[in-house]
């Protein structure tokens, strides 16, 4: 839904907005009750409580598949937000917490987002696709091997990544709905680190089928892959911008490893300036402004963001953090830290851990 032209939201900065979260109504209400609270939460700029004398106060009946959401502004003369979804319990309740997010702080929820990553529970590294409050955990893969890699496509419906259960790395597709699994990309060396173009049509990724790990694009269905680096460096973990113009990625050109952006048509890459000796695991930010990396800081790797408009880059987390992921709303990111994956807002730079019933967790990548 829309915001109302005359509703009027809290910008949320360090602090966080205050919502009672009434009683739900209806034979599953407490279920779903439960399941808002949580996911206001965990945006980390959203107070929840119970008291009726709070700014915003949201409600909710839930019965037959359906859920009825409210959400009063007591401070202004505007008619409710009412508004109502159907479908799955967990869904539903995910789509309401995300209107009242976006009513409330103006900034765009994300509660009905999955994460792909990659567990060693089994003692492999396997691929797994969980919804982003921990739930319904599925394992993608069971190949006794090693998965790396993951990444979404635009439209939720498939994921690609690096496996070696042939031995060798190659790069594969998975149709989600299907669950089916194709190998796209099986040149000889390296196939490594694709990632989808916008429009889901191409695949950037690192080959090293004429020697060098370079920046090929090629399409999803196959075909000829088309190189976009030529130099003697290791260049790998490519990311689209947004608009599918520009491609980032990580390169040794220069000596440490550091973030490039080269055009999809190709010519000469320029160097982003982070200040860090070592940056890697670049995610371009869905608004296009921002890129978020993994920086090496006194041998402990820390999440940074660099600005595009500004040409600057600063450290986020002060506790260690890797393979960093954009949410939709291009504030919050999803990261990996000592095994387990955390979910921060990029403004206030707090943290809240994002539990599952899985260990040796990694290499997080946000549905969009």
């Amino acid at each position: 839904m829309p915001l109302s032209s005359s509703w009027s939201q809290v910008e949320v900065t360090g602090g966080k907005a205050a919502v009672a979260l009434l009683p739900f109504s209806g034979p599953e209400g407490a279920k779903a009750h439960a399941i808002v609270s949580a996911d206001l939460t965990r945006t980390l700029l959203i107070q929840v409580t119970s008291g009726a004398h709070e700014r915003f106060e949201a409600s909710a009946t839930v019965s037959g598949g359906s859920l009825t959401g409210r959400l009063v502004d007591r401070h202004q003369k505007t008619p409710p937000v009412e508004r109502t979804f159907a479908g799955d319990l967990r869904r539903i309740a995910h789509e309401f917490a995300d209107m009242v997010t976006q009513q409330v702080t103006g900034v765009a929820g994300f509660a009905t987002s999955r994460v792909a990553f990659i567990s060693q529970e089994t003692g492999y590294k396997e691929l797994y696709v969980m919804d982003i409050d921990g739930a319904n955990v599925q394992r993608i893969t069971a190949d006794r091997s090693i998965s790396a890699h993951p990444r979404w496509s635009h439209d939720g419906a498939l994921l690609v990544y690096t496996s070696y259960r042939s031995g060798y790395p190659d790069v594969y597709i998975v149709k989600l709905g299907k669950r089916t699994r194709s190998r796209v990309a099986f040149f000889p060396g390296i196939n490594s680190g694709a990632a989808f173009s916008p429009d889901d049509l191409t695949l950037a990724l690192t080959l090293s089928k004429d020697g060098n790990p370079e920046i090929y694009l090629m399409p999803v269905d196959g075909g000829a892959p088309h190189r976009l680096t030529r130099n003697r460096a290791t260049n790998t973990s490519p990311c689209w911008s947004p608009d599918g113009q520009e491609i980032v990625y990580t390169s040794d050109e220069r000596g440490s490893v550091q973030l490039f952006v080269i055009s999809a048509q190709g010519g000469s890459a320029r160097r982003l300036l982070t200040g860090n000796a070592y940056s890697s695991e670049p995610d371009w930010s869905p608004d296009g402004k921002n890129i978020a990396y993994a920086a090496r800081i006194a041998g402990e790797f820390q999440i940074g963001e660099y600005a595009l408009s500004s040409a600057t880059a600063v450290v986020l987390s002060s506790g260690g953090g890797e393979d960093p992921s954009w949410t939709r709303n291009s504030r919050h990111l999803v990261f990996a830290r000592g095994g387990s994956l955390y979910l921060m807002d990029s403004v206030s730079r707090q943290t809240a851990p994002l539990p599952n019933s899985l260990s040796r967790c990694s290499e997080p990548s946000v549905s969009p």
